[in-house]
């Protein structure tokens, strides 16, 4: 059975001001992943991408809001 990995964070505004603060946020919650730094402002947030959407099967993604401010993006890889 194939396991549902981490595609993104999203940080919400405005507790989250600017990129460096949701990156330097979503390094601190996940330590072990490898986050090369990609953070797009979408408007009313920001999205830290861990893990390009390329690489996932494309009707495969979920949303899992895990406080009022954060979003995690997970889905399943091809």
């Amino acid at each position: 059975m194939n396991k549902l990995i981490l595609h993104a964070i999203i940080m919400h505004k405005p507790k989250y001001k600017s990129k460096e603060q949701a990156f330097n946020k979503a390094n601190e919650m996940f330590p072990n992943e490898h986050l090369k730094g990609f953070v797009r402002d979408s408007g009313p947030s920001f999205r830290v991408r861990v893990v390009p959407k390329t690489k996932f099967i494309h009707t495969s993604f979920i949303s899992k809001k895990i406080s009022p401010d954060i979003t995690l993006v997970l889905g399943y890889l091809k």
